[in-house]
């Protein structure tokens, strides 16, 4: 892969989220966004954190990422 950046693994982690049906605001949260949505009164009113929700979805990603990586070594010892 040529001309590739670190963003490009945030923005392969956001659409793969967004593929497994993780809420778009959970998504931020992980990408440490700012929402577009939020106005700054109710970024005083809403302090929930989301670290319950964020911590799933990191875990499902991870073991998505240790599919992964098993797949290919799999596959490396079959050819």
């Amino acid at each position: 892969m040529e001309n590739w950046t670190l963003h490009d693994l945030r923005r392969t982690l956001a659409t793969n989220l967004g593929r497994r049906q993780v809420l778009p605001h959970v998504i931020e949260h992980i990408l440490n966004h700012k929402a577009a949505s939020l106005t700054d009164i109710g970024e005083i009113y809403d302090l929930y954190s989301n670290v319950k929700e964020k911590r799933e979805v990191l875990q499902m990603w991870s073991n998505h990422i240790e599919w992964l990586i098993k797949q290919a070594a799999d596959d490396a010892l079959a050819a």
